[in-house]
């Protein structure tokens, strides 16, 4: 009971007067072992598509029976993949998959089975695509990084565009702040700065693209007619970065990537040798990195958007704190926040529910499905 008297605080501190935080119904819990979930697609059907992108799989989860079914199998060749990331709907039922370590795009089709792949590099662009939505025509929706799109003014902003596999046809959509490049290049380490504002985005099937802006934390809604419209300001108490805020992100970076030690390690970018995961390494590689003093209103994680059209966005919130999230509705006028218990993440939000990683001392993630919360 103390503990939850804390979280609802610190979800009233965050949320502002009137719009106490709520904790969704359930959940329905997957009784399977994950290292580290990068991806979801909920089915037609209930089941779910899952990537574990250290432990190199991707399979078919079912919370009614709890059986979890891999489908492919490790590899480069034309029907495997490595490091599996992202699971997008494609049209007819299938699924485009992310396959990172092979540099790719898998389509697997709605029998279960990758059918083709093709490179996510396009040829001249100098970047790949990351997709982040497609929609009902199969076009791509991706950010081109600010390094490599020279089209918006500012070094710090970068491009929202949507790619037509079919005529290799990419336009740009919407400009955005990025993060912000580091100043001292010279010394080794994550090239922007850590907590530096930037707006986050998402898109849905109809084409529309939802842009949360760290300009006054406000949602800006672009139509696929293209007509652009702004909801309020949402706000918000500006928290300082910690020490303790530093520190949880050089540990979570080294312990959630294919070198962390945990997996197989077969991207072969290796192993990373204990003592480089040690607290003085952690503590050493802290003072090297560079980060904004104060953090930003919400996460570069997300955001997500509902088949209700309802926006999900991750707060800032102090380390080892619940984590807390807004939701707007298609005008940008924020419903009531909900916080989930400490330890878990939003991984994606669906018709039959919104879908959690819980995640223990040991690192080790199940899989939980909590109904969707409404209003």
């Amino acid at each position: 009971m103390a503990f939850h008297g804390v979280v609802l605080a610190l979800a009233l501190i965050q949320t502002g007067p009137g719009l106490a935080a709520i904790r969704p119904s359930g959940p329905d819990v997957l009784p399977h072992q994950f290292s580290l979930i990068r991806g979801l697609r909920e089915l037609p059907d209930g089941r779910v598509l899952v990537s574990d992108w250290i432990e190199e799989v991707v399979a078919v989860a079912d919370f009614r029976s709890a059986t979890v079914h891999p489908l492919g199998r490790k590899g480069s060749g034309p029907l495997e993949y490595r490091l599996p990331g992202t699971l997008l709907p494609l049209p007819g039922d299938s699924t485009l998959l992310l396959d990172e370590g092979n540099g790719r795009f898998a389509v697997i089709g709605p029998d279960l089975r990758i059918a083709r792949s093709w490179s996510n590099n396009r040829p001249g662009a100098g970047h790949s695509i990351y997709p982040r939505a497609v929609d009902r025509q199969g076009r791509i929706y991706f950010t081109i990084p600010r390094w490599a799109d020279r089209t918006p003014p500012g070094g710090d902003s970068a491009s929202v565009a949507r790619w037509t596999p079919e005529g290799d046809r990419v336009e740009r959509l919407v400009t955005i702040l990025g993060s912000a490049p580091r100043k001292n290049s010279r010394v080794p380490g994550h090239p922007n700065i850590m907590f530096s504002p930037q707006d986050g985005w998402q898109a849905d099937a109809d084409g529309r693209i939802a842009v949360v802006r760290s300009d006054r934390y406000r949602i800006e809604s672009r139509a696929p007619d293209g007509r652009v419209t702004s909801g309020p300001a949402t706000p918000h108490t500006p928290l300082r970065t910690t020490r303790r805020d530093r520190t949880d992100f050089v540990a979570r970076f080294l312990n959630s990537s294919a070198i962390s030690g945990r997996g197989e390690g077969a991207s072969g970018l290796g192993q990373l040798p204990a003592a480089m995961k040690s607290r003085e390494a952690i503590e050493r590689m802290v003072e090297t990195q560079e980060f904004a003093p104060v953090r930003p209103a919400f996460t570069d994680r997300g955001p997500w958007l509902g088949p209700d059209g309802v926006l999900w966005v991750e707060r800032s919130v102090p380390s080892g704190a619940a984590a807390l999230y807004d939701r707007f509705d298609r005008n940008g006028v924020r419903r009531a926040p909900l916080t989930l218990t400490a330890g878990r993440r939003l991984i994606a939000v669906g018709a039959r529910g919104i879908y959690v990683a819980a995640v223990d001392a040991d690192g080790i993630e199940t899989l939980e499905r909590y109904a969707v919360p409404r209003p």
